[in-house]
């Protein structure tokens, strides 16, 4: 496979490359500024916010988009990080867009962490002074952006050059897989040659098919996802061959994604809320990024979209699609280069009644044409004690 391939397959917006860029480490006031951003409900993160942090999913909630990865780096932080999505934080799994719980459990993970949304720095229970001496950015648990190996490295123009096998040796020897980086050095990536664990367990993507191992040759150009390997090693969960097999990956993806927002709606928040004398009123919603371009355009065809009330987790409370109240979309806006999390598109519609939850810095979701899916019941908030359960991480 040609390595350009994966220069042009790039998967997100341009506005996350915008992001994805660690500050400097030049000590400027600006730089700490960025690392030590306290997101605000109702606005978006500026771009290059928080630090950047990878390891290993090794605990997931996925109904409240939270869970714990495993420090890639033990030697400086032994501690799980444990994390909750921003309401307008966003998950790629093989270059698509997903959610927490398309991600396989000890999938190698690339975040960008920020400190607490203000009003939520108990959802995950706050380090404690020697962990916080220990690691200064312990307290950045807040994920702006989620994405696997494949996408964290395609996206930013980066493959891998297959040099051969080798056997490794020690205690517990194993096959490894040598390569070298192609393209351009990567902030919190890896940037020299490396040895990633292989054996018969490792899926070998090649067309739509799988392959045996023995088909990766030297001087191809790959793509790989990774997991934990022991003593200190990474350890390949699959590697794509060819633009085809990563494709058809990417495309799997993007369908699940699309099935999994056409029954729960696309997210966003209240920007503004307008209130008529006689009941109802008017709503101005910015939808969050991050979402598959065709669930845009589908709700922009919609007349009378439904909306309900969400929590920052993006759960909606029970039978959401029932009392969602419907209303004429009144306007539709796209701003090029959006702040990053968000789409660029707000939107004012107007509602027969106000719901508790329409309020300026609140989530809510929008139903397009969609046909309605009962959603399990675990799923909604149902009452203030579910509110409550669900309002922190409890820890393992």
């Amino acid at each position: 496979m040609k390595h350009h391939f994966f220069y042009g397959c790039l998967c997100l917006a341009a506005v996350i490359l915008k992001v994805s860029a660690e500050p400097r480490g030049d000590g400027s006031a600006n730089e700490k500024s960025l690392r030590n951003h306290v997101p605000q409900p109702g606005a978006f993160a500026p771009a290059g916010a928080g630090v950047l942090f990878h390891g290993d999913l090794v605990m997931m909630d996925a109904f409240n988009r939270r869970g714990a990865l495993r420090n890639g780096d033990g030697a400086t932080d032994p501690r799980r990080r444990y994390f909750a999505m921003l309401p307008y934080g966003m998950v790629r799994v093989h270059g698509a867009p997903a959610d927490v719980r398309d991600l396989p459990m000890g999938t190698h993970l690339h975040a960008r962490l920020l400190l607490p949304l203000k009003g939520e720095e108990d959802t995950i229970p706050p380090p404690t002074e020697k962990q916080l001496k220990r690691n200064p950015d312990a307290g950045h648990n807040h994920a702006v952006l989620l994405e696997d190996d494949v996408s964290f490295y395609s996206r930013q123009g980066r493959s891998w050059k297959v040099l051969g096998f080798e056997q490794g040796g020690g205690p517990a020897p194993r096959l490894k897989l040598s390569v070298e980086p192609i393209g351009p050095e990567i902030d919190g990536g890896i940037n020299k040659p490396a040895l990633f664990d292989i054996d018969d367990g490792t899926r070998v993507w090649q067309g739509r098919q799988l392959v045996e191992k023995e088909q990766i040759e030297p001087g191809m150009s790959v793509q790989v996802n990774l997991t934990w390997g022991p003593f200190e090693s990474l350890a390949t969960t699959d590697v794509w061959l060819d633009e085809e097999s990563l494709e058809a990956c990417k495309e799997v993806q993007r369908q699940r994604h699309l099935r999994l927002i056409r029954s729960r709606f696309l997210p966003g928040w209240v920007d503004a809320v307008t209130n008529k004398d006689t009941g109802g009123g008017e709503l101005t919603v910015t939808l969050f990024g991050g979402m598959d371009p065709l669930l845009y355009q589908e709700l922009k065809g919609t007349k009378h979209p439904r909306i309900c009330d969400a929590e920052n987790s993006l759960r909606t409370w029970g039978y959401h699609a029932e009392y969602a109240p419907s209303g004429p979309m009144l306007s539709w806006e796209e701003t090029p280069e959006p702040p990053f999390g968000s789409s660029g598109i707000q939107l004012r519609m107007a509602v027969p009644q106000m719901l508790d939850g329409f309020r300026p810095g609140r989530v809510v979701r929008l139903k397009g044409p969609w046909t309605y899916v009962l959603l399990p019941h675990d799923e909604w908030l149902m009452t203030p004690e579910d509110f409550e359960r669900a309002s922190k991480l409890r820890l393992p």
